[in-house]
């Protein structure tokens, strides 16, 4: 008798198991579940390497946005640097923003270095062969509505004479050859001659 009530709780237990399951509501949430997390996989990703990797089909050294974007920021830190010295003359600087090449705006130049007549490296990151020309983008330099006084009123401010001079503002800026979401602009204001600011 014991081995029957064995076998009988067993073929109801078996019976059981086969019953449990899942159900088609519970099914069905899954799958959409399921789905959904795919899609948004798949679009973080796509957009991801959106960011991460350009398409290099027009622009052969570009190494992707925030790449680009992190040696743009060096870029023009160096060339504010050289631009921003006391050295650099007022003149010089409105020729450089006066200045047109080829069919760039003016003040824009796909080579500061050589076009702007600066002492700057024509790589601005060492070890490494990327230019913002390559990579797409043109380097401005743009005036603000602060104008420069020249040089000498700024030395006789500083000894308390002329109170009226003050230094100018500009903006240095590095514009891509296309807008995209792998292309976008950057821009840096300086103030020179940097001793006045």
């Amino acid at each position: 008798m014991k081995a029957k009530d064995i076998l009988n709780t067993y073929k109801n237990k078996k019976k059981k198991q086969n019953k449990d399951g899942m159900s088609l509501v519970e099914a069905i949430i899954s799958i959409t579940l399921l789905s959904l997390f795919f899609t948004t996989y798949t679009g973080f990703v796509e957009i991801a390497s959106k960011f991460n990797q350009k398409a290099s089909t027009n622009l052969n050294n570009s190494n992707g946005l925030f790449i680009d974007h992190h040696y743009l920021a060096l870029t023009l830190e160096e060339y504010k640097n050289v631009l921003s010295q006391p050295g650099v003359l007022r003149n010089e600087i409105n020729n450089i923003i006066q200045n047109k090449v080829g069919d760039l705006p003016e003040g824009c130049s796909l080579s500061p270095h050589s076009d702007w007549s600066i002492p700057v490296n024509q790589l601005p990151i060492p070890e490494s062969n990327w230019q913002p020309s390559t990579a797409g983008y043109v380097i401005c330099l743009k005036p603000t509505s602060i104008v420069e006084s020249s040089l000498s009123d700024l030395v006789s401010k500083s000894k308390g004479i002329n109170t009226n001079a003050q230094p100018g503002l500009y903006f240095l800026v590095a514009l891509p050859d296309e807008l995209t979401i792998n292309g976008l602009p950057m821009r840096k204001l300086f103030c020179r001659p940097i001793p006045y600011c």
